[in-house]
């Protein structure tokens, strides 16, 4: 599947190869119930000198996927399918190699597309996903509940807070989700830009997903790849952080990072830390 998706640093299609920044491509995954256009912010910090892919990820956004009609039957939403959608978008754009930053459910993403496509992929960055686990981390059925009660539409952004402020496992997420809902001119409603079924589907087939065989598989062709964690997250305990560091300890190409003060939002909440520490990678 080929995705919807924001481009910056560049023009798409053909111009993208007499672009000046041609050869230096970012791939940025955004969360699970997010956008391409999340990444706004942190691109306009790099678009001078990279050319910034940020695509709605399957389900999200501008690409969801329309149910066939009379059909009960919901998308797949594996990991590798996501996997699968970068892949054939990075290819009609001709967007490769590039180095791929994947956010939450991102991370899973990034792996599978790097998995199934080695070669296009120059090294990744991980944020906040754990490698194995309900979901791939802490909050596991408690965000899976959470998405399944939460309603398609509120009647205005303070019942949509309200709601969040009781309901949600994580106030990060909260506030994340707050941050990419819809406000409607018309009579002040708010929705979000996701399909409901399509999230509880992907929280599903990501129980028994673990990217971490990937992850391994990765770091023993030598792909430069960075780990990072909010020191404050609820998604990925300190305790499964360390314990997959201690796995990878031996590839000198894997580095295991924790931010201070930051949450699971950590790209958002501490964006120009964030932004400092892609550059020194890249």
């Amino acid at each position: 599947m080929e995705l919807a998706y924001h481009l910056w640093g560049t023009r798409p299609g053909a111009e993208l190869a007499g672009s000046p920044n041609a050869e230096n491509r970012i791939l940025l995954l955004h969360g699970m119930g997010g956008t391409g256009a999340l990444w706004r912010p942190i691109a306009a910090a790099l678009e001078d000198h990279y050319a910034i892919l940020a695509p709605d990820q399957r389900g999200h956004g501008k690409s969801q996927i329309p149910a066939a009609a009379g059909s009960r039957n919901v998308p797949s939403y594996t990991p590798l399918d996501f996997g699968q959608d970068i892949v054939e978008t990075m290819q009609a754009l001709r967007f490769h190699p590039a180095w791929i930053v994947g956010h939450s459910m991102g991370v899973r993403t990034a792996c599978a597309a790097a998995h199934l496509k080695p070669d296009w992929v120059r090294g990744l960055v991980l944020i906040d996903l754990g490698f194995t686990g309900v979901a791939g981390g802490g909050l596991g059925e408690g965000l899976a509940s959470f998405i399944r009660k939460l309603p398609p539409r509120f009647v205005s952004r303070p019942e949509a807070r309200d709601f969040m402020a009781r309901e949600c496992p994580d106030p990060a997420i909260a506030q994340y989700l707050m941050a990419v809902s819809v406000t409607h001119p018309s009579d002040g409603s708010v929705s979000f830009p996701f399909d409901h079924a399509a999230l509880i589907a992907t929280i599903t087939a990501a129980r028994d997903a673990s990217v971490r065989v990937w992850v391994r598989e990765l770091a023993e062709r030598g792909m430069p790849i960075l780990v990072l964690r909010g020191e404050r997250s609820l998604v990925w305990s300190h305790e499964e952080f360390e314990a997959e560091r201690k796995l990878l300890e031996k590839f000198p190409n894997v580095r295991f990072e924790e931010f201070a003060g930051a949450g699971h939002g950590l790209p958002f909440e501490k964006r120009p830390e964030f932004v400092a520490r892609l550059k020194t990678f890249l």
